[in-house]
């Protein structure tokens, strides 16, 4: 599943570089909800690295327009 959701992670990241519209940027925040939800869940080790490559994924300019709960956590990995 943690593949699957880095994979979602990603397309949205790609769709909101290329077409910066609400609804890209809406998806790509989901994308990162549901991925921070499934990190939460598991044991740490699997949870530091997913947040790891997350954070290389989503540039710090986009954490501050995502609005979730998850760009502080994820500015200290």
């Amino acid at each position: 599943m943690l593949l699957k959701y880095l994979n979602d992670l990603d397309q949205a990241v790609r769709e909101l570089n290329q077409h910066p519209a609400p609804e890209s940027l809406a998806h790509c925040a989901d994308c990162v909800r549901i991925l921070e939800e499934y990190l939460a869940s598991q044991i740490e080790p699997v949870a530091r690295r997913g947040r790891e490559i997350m954070a290389e994924m989503v540039p710090a300019s986009l954490y501050a327009q995502l609005h979730t709960p998850v760009a502080p956590a994820l500015a200290a990995v």
